[in-house]
């Protein structure tokens, strides 16, 4: 059965490349059944400009501008998304024509109740980077869920009562509310899924040392890479090879790291060849010291250690004849 997709944009004054966003997702061979953008206290014209757009399926949430990213408004997303699927964009961000479709793949099978794709980020000198990491896969499932976080939020995609179940966005806490939202839902049971091949370019905000009328021309000229098929294909290669090389970059660390426990496990084995020489060493001279002991032993209890005293004039007297000969015989020569 065919799940119905609920697209949430959430932004603030961020006109110029909100519209961009819709118009990747309005691109999507799988149309969503509506697109809602989550408008945080906008001043800048957005409003107007969405609603200049006469597109039907979009919907417009207008409110006052929340506590830090607004995290609490995004539930009402959610909330008319009924029994579908969410499907999440930033508002600098672009999707792909086929990323809601190879998503809705695994939805519409059962295969997960929450989807991450591959994404790649956007440097300021156009160059791309991959950006995400499988969750399933034990050891990036565990960063994610305690220190690390390399997935965008418009590459998340989940079924709206997966994230009504374990309460929502969280209006109260200032960042990372998206990477808050993910792991409650993981660790809640759901499982998750990935789209392998990469759908999503990720303009990201923070630390981007590029001027906001740049930021604004590069995201218009990845659209218009988009929606031209043969810059599309040439761009499908790009994406897909940056993730190849990391694919080869993680293949080779991974190996290196086997080199590496082969040679430790190398040198744990002499340590437990010689630590097993000492304890046999030991062993021995422990072995050595009993024997001692008990000759000791017995010669304290003998007759031969009773009668020595009584003798000991005798044989001292013994000692300095031999010494008073040996010197003797030194003056003669």
């Amino acid at each position: 059965m065919a799940v119905e997709f609920t697209v949430g944009i959430p932004t603030h004054n961020r006109r110029e490349t909100v519209l961009p966003a819709v118009a990747s997702v309005l691109g999507q061979t799988r149309p969503p059944v509506r697109i809602v953008v989550v408008a945080d206290g906008c001043t800048d014209g957005t409003e107007e400009a969405l609603e200049a757009l006469g597109e039907d399926r979009l919907e417009l949430l207008a409110r006052p501008k929340g506590p830090g990213y607004g995290y609490a408004h995004r539930n009402e997303v959610i909330e008319r998304a009924g029994d579908g699927v969410v499907a999440w964009l930033g508002d600098d961000d672009l999707w792909l024509p086929d990323h809601l479709e190879r998503a809705g793949e695994l939805f519409d099978a059962g295969a997960a109740g929450i989807v991450n794709s591959m994404a790649c980020l956007v440097a300021e000198d156009g160059s791309l980077h991959p950006c995400g990491a499988h969750w399933r896969a034990p050891t990036y499932r565990d960063r994610f869920l305690s220190d690390q976080n390399r997935t965008p939020a418009g590459a998340i995609s989940h079924l709206a009562t997966a994230a009504r179940e374990v309460g929502g966005w969280n209006g109260e806490i200032e960042r990372a509310g998206d990477w808050d939202l993910w792991k409650r839902i993981i660790r809640s049971g759901v499982r998750s899924e990935i789209v392998l091949s990469p759908t999503v370019l990720f303009f990201r905000g923070t630390g981007r040392d590029q001027a906001w009328s740049d930021r604004v021309t590069q995201n218009s000229e990845f659209l218009a890479r988009i929606q031209d098929p043969d810059q599309l294909a040439r761009l499908r290669a790009e994406m897909a090879f940056t993730w190849s090389a990391e694919a080869h970059r993680v293949e080779t660390a991974f190996s290196h790291a086997l080199a590496r426990g082969d040679a430790f496990e190398h040198h744990l084995q002499e340590v437990s060849t010689e630590l097993e020489t000492t304890q046999t060493e030991l062993a021995k001279t422990q072995s050595e010291r009993d024997h001692l002991t008990s000759e000791l032993t017995d010669l304290a209890n003998s007759t031969w250690w009773r009668m020595r005293r009584p003798l000991e004039p005798v044989l001292q007297l013994r000692r300095r004849l031999m010494r008073r000969l040996r010197s003797n015989r030194g003056d003669r020569i």
